[in-house]
């Protein structure tokens, strides 16, 4: 019976998560209330679950330094919003391990469980530039041309093929896509001339509305479409990840698959 408060734990903190990724989507955003509401009541089961001896204190702060460590430095960095951030923790603080019937699951020994949803939720989200680079396939052998206009390198092009869509301009509005491109004005002899340049990452907390005002003021260069990348938020993945935990670390699983490890 004692045991049932784990899965408590695991299923409370799956429907936060869930709900969060319900809100991000739509909004792309998080009411700083879910965390509010959900993170005194996981730190209650976290603590029960110590009384209970269910947990060890080494295991609860090592989930919670190190999950904090991870959201902090991601978020830093631009690649976390902070509802990401705060998501991370939240897991690694409510839910350090998984129920003991499931600890035995390949992967999952010796890491907290925060780092096994990290791993799965890294490996699902590869599905994404895969699938944009199959749409952009389809666009090009029905022979449209996404480059048309702007000046890349090979390597730029190979990068925007897995992270951009070609939209028209009107598209910007919508919450779902990044600017995968800005304008520049480049000097020279006679007058300042607009350049189209590629836009190759936007922080998770970036001021959206100042690279998209940027691109409609020259909007004529953009008749044939603008570049942007279309996103899923990361809630979105770690839902999904903490969902499939019980099979384990699928990194690390891949690994094995391919005699890596």
């Amino acid at each position: 019976m004692l045991h049932l408060l784990v899965w408590v734990q695991f299923i409370f903190v799956l429907s936060v998560l869930a709900y969060a990724a319900i809100f991000d989507f739509r909004c792309r955003e998080v009411s700083n209330w879910v965390w509010i509401l959900a993170y005194p009541i996981g730190c209650v089961m976290t603590l029960a679950s110590l009384a209970f001896s269910l947990l060890d204190v080494q295991t609860v702060l090592i989930s919670f330094l190190v999950s904090l460590f991870f959201g902090l430095v991601l978020f830093c960095l631009g690649f976390y919003g902070s509802a990401d951030a705060k998501a991370l923790l939240f897991l690694g603080l409510t839910l350090p391990t998984l129920p003991f019937t499931l600890n035995s699951t390949y992967g999952n020994v010796g890491l907290p469980l925060f780092l096994t949803v990290f791993c799965n939720a890294a490996l699902l989200s590869l599905v994404w530039p895969l699938s944009i680079f199959i749409l952009n396939l389809k666009d090009f052998l029905k022979g449209q041309d996404m480059f048309d206009g702007i000046k890349l390198s090979p390597s730029e092009k190979v990068w925007l093929l897995f992270t951009a869509r070609k939209m028209p301009i009107e598209k910007l509005e919508s919450l779902r896509y990044f600017p995968s491109e800005t304008v520049e004005i480049e000097i020279n002899q006679k007058e300042g001339t607009p350049c189209r340049k590629l836009l190759r990452f936007i922080k998770a907390e970036a001021d959206l509305k100042k690279y998209r005002d940027n691109l409609k003021a020259h909007s004529e260069l953009y008749q044939k479409g603008v570049l942007v990348s279309p996103t899923i938020p990361t809630m979105i993945f770690f839902t999904i990840s903490l969902a499939l935990t019980p099979l384990g670390n699928l990194f690390f699983f891949m690994l094995f698959l391919f005699g890596i490890i």
